[in-house]
């Protein structure tokens, strides 16, 4: 018996940020960066947005957004993956330790009247929540003939006064909704890898180990997803990023042989580092921006404390 084979992909993507813009001036102020804040302008940062909202309203307002205005109807949901990578994102707490188990995707499923979706949570990826859950979605799928459509949410918002910066980076708060399905009229997903070295489960004390690490690993699975892909780094129209620094970036770009002007960076001055969200924030801000044709191949690259590296490849 042959394998049914699917177009899978990312047919939408909605997101809704913290309400509060920033700048960096006012977060160096407030005592919430490490680095000089002129160290974190020159690496690309403007500001950051800070909500007044938990993350999982957040998540909420970003699903919604994203069934109401793609008209999506609850019911053709058959599963829906949600992710975060902090701790406080992954439970509905009160006073009660029962509380422990007010899992948010549940919460969502229900209010959002997803009820024929089964619910799964994703954490301990840290930054690849997202790219994560949508590779999941697209196996979940891949392996269910009766199923056609996922739904993968992903929010992060820290805790009043923490630090904004996190190794030369500066956060966001946001959430962001993602429809994964068969057949998909665009984003349809010919790759995907993941590393992890969990070696450098310590964020902190192996903060130095991993700035080491970033490069030659981030290399090597960009090179990696690009050949399972059978793309040449010349047939890349776009990189869609996470929002760490524009410097950054620079690096890694002349260490795979892809030129800077592929590169949509954006959001990185405009809302920073919302932590899982930013390749589909990116996505959909590209798309919307005219910048994506139909047929151009896509770069999506992260990297996870944990430690996690994720590379996937579209074609829009």
């Amino acid at each position: 018996m042959s394998e049914v084979l699917y177009d899978i992909g990312i047919s939408a993507v909605e997101y809704t940020l913290g309400s509060d813009t920033v700048f960096i001036d006012e977060l160096d102020q407030q005592g919430l960066l490490e680095s000089p804040r002129k160290t974190l302008q020159d690496f690309g940062f403007v500001c950051a947005r800070l909500s007044r909202e938990t993350p999982h309203a957040l998540a909420f307002a970003a699903a919604r957004k994203l069934l109401e205005t793609n008209q999506v109807d609850p019911l053709s949901v058959d599963a829906i993956f949600y992710a975060g990578a902090t701790c406080a994102g992954h439970a509905i707490t009160t006073s009660d330790p029962m509380s422990s188990f007010n899992y948010p995707v549940a919460w969502l499923q229900y209010e959002l009247g997803l009820t024929r979706a089964v619910a799964f949570g994703l954490s301990q990826v840290g930054c690849l929540g997202m790219v994560s859950s949508v590779a999941l979605a697209s196996d979940f799928l891949r392996a269910n003939d009766r199923f056609t459509r996922a739904l993968c949410v992903t929010a992060d918002v820290l805790p009043a006064g923490s630090k904004r910066e996190m190794i030369y980076n500066v956060i966001s708060d946001g959430a962001c909704a993602a429809v994964v399905e068969k057949d998909s009229k665009c984003n349809r997903i010919l790759a995907y890898r993941q590393i992890t070295k969990g070696y450098y489960w310590d964020s902190i004390t192996q903060k130095n180990q991993i700035v080491a690490a970033y490069f030659p690993t981030a290399r090597h699975i960009i090179l990696d997803t690009l050949i399972s892909a059978r793309i040449d780094p010349s047939e890349l129209a776009w990189v869609i990023p996470h929002n760490v620094s524009l410097r950054s970036w620079e690096i890694l770009l002349k260490l795979v042989g892809i030129g800077p002007e592929k590169l949509f960076a954006e959001n990185i001055a405009r809302i920073a580092h919302v932590i899982a969200a930013d390749n589909c924030i990116n996505l959909k801000d590209a798309a919307e921006a005219g910048k994506l044709l139909s047929g151009d191949k896509l770069l999506l690259f992260t990297f996870g404390f944990g430690a996690n590296w994720a590379c996937m490849v579209l074609q829009h």
